[in-house]
């Protein structure tokens, strides 16, 4: 079943690297020298983003196997927020050129759009999450056979992106089909969850 797995990635991935290879137009390397931009790269602010995301992580997985009360779960869930604080001091105190620029990060109309961009993300992980599970344990499948039942959620993933970035390209326009999306989303997560 894995061999299954593995014959339907292989050849999704080389079209993959075949479509970029032809399709991505990258400019033209600049002639600066290799110290210089070694200089530029914020290496303060990366190992405080990766010990951030590390610590939460680990946080809420020990969390939810072990206890909530237990010494390491907690103490992880402190070093996720000193360490967030530390990536934040970095980015707007020391950084040069920042991972996240503050400019970016407090702008309430660019705010408006990571939340509804991390939202519907959340509840996506959350539901192939439980979906695999449901394959798994109700179904009878195997991790293979549920990975390849989730394939069409990936491919309509990546046609409805492609298709909306022609659409905003063509029209020249966004907050419709952004919208539409929304409802369609909503929908789709709606019909899923309702019929467990």
């Amino acid at each position: 079943n894995s061999n299954r797995a593995f014959l339907v990635q292989v050849p999704v991935t080389l079209l993959a690297i075949i479509s970029v290879s032809f399709s991505l137009h990258l400019p033209h390397h600049d002639s600066s020298n290799l110290s210089d931009k070694l200089k530029r790269i914020d290496v303060g602010g990366s190992v405080a983003l990766v010990a951030t995301v590390f610590f939460l992580l680990f946080g809420l997985d020990r969390g939810g196997n072990m206890s909530w009360g237990d010494n390491l779960t907690v103490s992880s869930l402190i070093a996720c927020a000193v360490s967030l604080i530390l990536f934040l001091i970095i980015e707007t105190k020391f950084a040069p050129e920042p991972l996240a620029p503050q400019r970016i990060i407090t702008k309430n109309s660019l705010f408006v759009t990571y939340l509804s961009n991390f939202f519907p993300m959340a509840s996506g992980m959350s539901m192939l999450f439980h979906v695999s599970l449901y394959f798994q344990a109700v179904e009878g499948k195997n991790a293979a056979q549920s990975g390849l039942l989730l394939l069409p959620d990936a491919a309509g993933s990546l046609t409805g992106s492609l298709l909306g970035g022609l659409l905003v390209q063509l029209s020249g326009t966004y907050y419709l089909l952004t919208v539409a999306g929304f409802i369609v989303l909503v929908i789709g997560r709606m019909t899923v969850t309702l019929m467990t």
